[in-house]
């Protein structure tokens, strides 16, 4: 997943969306002003826009060969629909309105070992019953 001879561009692929992707939800869900909010909330669908192109251009984010970038995003777009656009206020679009995001998602999930990771029950249970 990060291969010596690529582990630099994979970091800062991994690193362009963490702030505004990974982290925005958590910036809009928890933001304590409008102000914060709304940073966040513009940051976030910004970069969703860029991923978007981005994979409208190549299977996974470095290229054809899943990395860990591509698992670093993965585990926010998988929760995106379900929990985060509603409960952190993330409302801008779905990641279901993105083609080349769904269909990255949809791919990454059908790996082999990956479905069984996800548990959509817990996720839900744990979001909307913890926070």
């Amino acid at each position: 997943l990060n291969p010596a001879d690529r582990a630099e561009e994979i970091d800062q692929v991994a690193e362009s969306f963490y702030n505004s992707v990974n982290n925005g939800v958590y910036r809009c869900g928890f933001a304590r002003s409008q102000e914060a909010y709304d940073v966040a909330f513009a940051e976030l669908f910004a970069q969703l826009d860029v991923l978007e192109d981005r994979l409208s251009k190549s299977r996974y984010l470095c290229g054809d060969q899943v990395t860990l970038a591509d698992i670093r995003l993965f585990t926010t777009l998988v929760r995106f629909d379900v929990v985060y656009y509603v409960h952190f206020k993330c409302n801008g679009k779905r990641i279901s309105d993105y083609p080349n995001l769904l269909g990255f998602t949809r791919d990454i999930y059908q790996t082999p070992g990956v479905a069984a990771t996800v548990d959509m029950g817990h996720i839900k249970h744990h979001y909307y019953a913890s926070h």
